[in-house]
């Protein structure tokens, strides 16, 4: 067992930002060193943003974004306190079992920048044509990368017109760790 538990567990409400789902944020420091396990979660994991340097991995995972350091656990996009600290234990599960089976995974020290705005708007139509919801192309890359709409709510891009920039979109989009249409 790599991580024995938390010494301290804090939940709170993270600034307003008008419009938006109130959610709840939880930190915990953790009463042993995690950064061992890193490269391991970096292997199994879709989407993470790994920094050996800084000892951080980052990741999306059931809805919440999460940031693990060496001594402390973020998770952000809870409903309630509650939530935020079943979440945590589940976290700590996933990290002791992956350490536990560390000898049967090949560690990744790859590292990859998190997806942009731009990365989206880029290989989006840039038709502007609303049919998602959104006034531009660019409030709609802005929701997706913040995964409040999903990428089949562009209606062009499904089309035969936009096929590469379709398949180009979907494997970034999967790479990164978003739920993309089957």
């Amino acid at each position: 067992m790599l991580l024995k538990g938390f010494t301290k567990i804090e939940t709170f409400f993270p600034p307003c930002h008008p419009g938006e789902v109130e959610t709840v944020t939880a930190t915990a420091e953790l009463t042993d060193d995690i950064s061992e396990v890193f490269p391991y979660l970096n292997a199994i994991l879709k989407g993470t943003i790994y920094n050996p340097k800084d000892k951080t991995l980052s990741f999306r995972k059931d809805g919440k974004g999460i940031t693990l350091y060496s001594k402390k656990i973020l998770v952000a996009g809870c409903k309630n306190p509650q939530e935020a600290r079943e979440y945590l234990e589940e976290l700590k599960k996933l990290i002791n079992k992956t350490y536990e089976e560390r000898d049967r995974i090949t560690p990744s020290y790859k590292t990859r920048a998190k997806l942009t705005v731009l990365d989206i708007y880029r290989l989006l139509p840039k038709t502007n044509c609303r049919e998602c919801g959104e006034a531009t192309c660019m409030a709609f890359a802005t929701k997706l990368v913040a995964e409040e709409t999903f990428i089949d709510k562009c209606r062009p891009l499904f089309t035969d017109e936009h096929k590469d920039k379709r398949e180009k979109i979907l494997k970034i989009l999967d790479e990164a760790g978003y739920k993309i249409p089957k």
